[in-house]
């Protein structure tokens, strides 16, 4: 779909641009503040704000306080991170896996270095817990910051954007909050750890390729040989099954207009004979049960066994965590569908094509105005000219005629 290519293309020069920003802005709150932080370390707006938080203290505040210093060991951080890399890296987002324990390795050896340059004294006045090393930076804040920086990042092309950003938020502030209440760092190591959490998670993903919706960056799989038999047919909707201009946004329950491409209901209606069918597609408006109602508007819907969009999942193609999302949908009981029994079919090389190819799907190329790709480029298993096309095409990747698929709900 050449607009929302285009789209997809600006929206990651917005991002960079936005990386690049907040790289900024945040090196140059650390360097104000390390250049105020000097000879004068206990007076000031420091010192002010320490005696005052030293007078008041309170039993539930101090408990909370406490949890939080206990958060931020780093025996306790390495165990989050191992786990949510870990999850990252089982689930095919190795990429990510990769630019979360760089970063905080990154935000942990930086922080050593610093305060061993500026070798700070703490308050010293702390009586629920007491400082053991240099202030400044704060470690505790700088490396919370880190971690909801990078968790942020990674969670950013996904519908989970706005909640893990927002719990970041909360959990960096409230440690640094946690580090002036308990009088183990001034309020300037505070500013200084957020300031630095967001340099080190801005630069290191400045520096690593993370794909475009967020997968992993590992080179895509080579396509399941012809021979085994196919099951199951995920279908694109933009160009490939569904007429679409960009021009209509929102749910697509809501369009104005919907069309389907010539030859849609007949080439369905051939193929729901031997396969199941099953519409993936990149709707970021739209849940499954809106591209539904719009696919009902053109008689389409009922044969059209599920659909599985971007939506619901959280991610978009060519991100194999959509691609895996929908094997799962594809499956039954809760055991996914082995990626070699299903073709997705689409007119984008990049989402359709080399993302499906990643997951271990075989993937068929709708190409209808005959466009060139690159020699040394993605190749689909194979080149059709028109929907009409495609049932012949698939006896062609299952290397025999096909039978009757079983009907079920996932």
């Amino acid at each position: 779909m050449p607009a929302a290519e285009a789209g997809a293309h600006g929206a990651a020069g917005r991002s960079r641009q936005l990386l690049l920003i907040g790289l900024l802005a945040g090196l140059l709150a650390f360097v104000v503040v390390a250049a105020l932080v000097g000879a004068h370390a206990g007076g000031g707006l420091d010192g002010r704000v320490i005696s005052r938080v030293e007078a008041h203290h309170y039993r539930p505040l101090d408990t909370l306080a406490v949890g939080f210093d206990h958060l931020g060991r780093w025996w306790l951080v390495l165990a989050g991170v191992v786990a949510i890399g870990g999850a990252l890296w089982l689930a095919g987002r190795k990429a990510q896996a990769r630019y979360l324990a760089l970063t905080m390795t990154a935000s942990l050896s930086l922080n050593l270095l610093l305060k061993l340059l500026f070798r700070r004294v703490p308050p010293g006045g702390g009586t629920v817990v007491k400082a053991s090393t240099y202030a400044f930076p704060s470690g505790h804040t700088m490396t919370a910051t880190a971690l909801a920086a990078a968790l942020a990042l990674i969670a950013w092309p996904t519908r989970w954007r706005w909640p893990v950003l927002l719990a970041g938020v909360a959990f960096a502030g409230l440690m640094g909050l946690s580090r002036v209440y308990l009088s183990v760092h001034w309020p300037s190591d505070v500013a200084a750890g957020w300031a630095l959490g967001i340099v080190v998670a801005f630069a290191v993903r400045a520096a690593v390729h993370l794909p475009a919706g967020a997968g992993p960056s590992a080179a895509p799989a080579q396509a399941k040989a012809t021979g085994s038999p196919v099951e199951v047919v995920f279908l694109d909707w933009g160009d490939t099954l569904m007429a679409d201009d960009g021009s209509q946004s929102g749910p697509m329950a809501t369009w104005v207009q919907v069309r389907e491409v010539d030859g849609a209901q007949q080439t369905l209606r051939r193929l729901r004979l031997h396969y199941r069918l099953i519409v993936a597609t990149n709707a970021d408006h739209s849940r499954a049960r809106d591209v539904r109602a719009a696919l009902s508007r053109v008689g389409l819907d009922e044969l059209i066994d599920d659909v599985v969009s971007s939506r619901d999942v959280g991610a978009r193609k060519p991100d194999p965590l959509f691609y895996r999302a929908a094997l799962l949908r594809a499956g039954f009981a809760g055991v996914p569908l082995a990626p070699e029994r299903a073709v997705m079919v689409g007119d984008s090389l990049e989402n359709d094509v080399a993302g499906a190819q990643a997951a271990g799907l075989r993937a068929v190329w709708l190409n209808p105005s005959k466009t060139r790709r690159e020699a040394d480029g993605t190749a689909p298993d194979v080149e059709i000219r028109k929907l009409a096309d495609l049932p012949e095409a698939l006896v062609k990747l299952s290397g025999a005629a096909p039978v009757a698929p079983p009907r079920h709900t996932g």
